[in-house]
């Protein structure tokens, strides 16, 4: 399969998920665009598409996270990012993926087993900004700065649009933040735009429709989905990391 192809293939899939449920095409893309491009230009191209998709979203849902909500959790995860990339120097990153899967499996599992209408109880700016803060530094350890949010946002009460415009808005901040530090620390190569010229396209098209496909499924069939895709991406998270482990 030539390089070109699997550009077109890879970015159609996460473009279709992310479009659907509002995030996961960071984690969907960067694994084929790291075999197939050097390592600061995929992360960049996944970081620029990742970022069009957010915000092509957000326009087309046209609905306004809370804004106490969203703001208690964005200025706590801004400075957890770049704490969790200096963790990185300290901490195993196999490990940590590994733990982040394992809470992942075990969180879609426990959530699933509630009532649709369960919500917590203690859902506060507080702990909204807790939530941030942590997925900042998650982000800038293993790229997974918008799974927490993501959870969190299921179980405090919200209909899906205003859950994907919570945790959609907080990972486009997030990601806007993380291009900016890529940017500063590794010059972009030249061939990003070419890529782009290729990329952008097919992202706004696969985007489109996931959105489609979003408009036409119920409250509790978002609910099964993003469930789904967090505990895999939890399987796929540890699974990869475990092997490095492994004696």
């Amino acid at each position: 399969m030539s390089e070109t192809l699997l550009l077109v293939l890879c970015l159609s899939g996460a473009g279709l998920i992310s479009g659907l449920t509002g995030f996961a095409f960071a984690l969907v893309a960067s694994g084929t665009l790291l075999s197939i491009r050097p390592p600061v230009e995929a992360t960049a191209l996944v970081l620029v598409c990742s970022i069009l998709s957010q915000s092509l979203s957000i326009l087309r849902l046209r609905t306004l996270p809370p804004r106490a909500t969203v703001l208690a959790m964005i200025g706590p995860g801004l400075v957890g990012a770049p704490i969790g990339i200096y963790l990185l120097h300290d901490l195993n990153p196999a490990l940590v993926k590994v733990g982040i899967g394992a809470f992942l499996i075990l969180y879609s599992a426990v959530v699933a087993s509630l009532s649709a209408d369960f919500r917590v109880r203690f859902g506060s700016p507080w702990s909204d900004a807790a939530i941030g803060f942590v997925g900042g530094v998650l982000g800038g350890i293993a790229g997974l700065s918008g799974a927490l949010p993501t959870a969190w946002s299921l179980v405090r009460g919200w209909d899906p649009r205003t859950q994907r415009a919570v945790y959609q808005t907080f990972t486009l901040v997030l990601q806007v933040w993380a291009l900016v530090i890529l940017a500063l620390f590794d010059p972009l190569p030249a061939a990003l735009l070419q890529d782009l010229a290729v990329a952008l396209p097919i992202v706004l098209v696969s985007v489109l429709a996931g959105l489609s496909l979003f408009a036409r499924i119920d409250q509790a069939r978002f609910r099964t989905i993003v469930l789904a895709l967090l505990a895999i991406i939890g399987l796929t998270t540890a699974g990869l990391a475990l092997p490095s482990l492994l004696p």
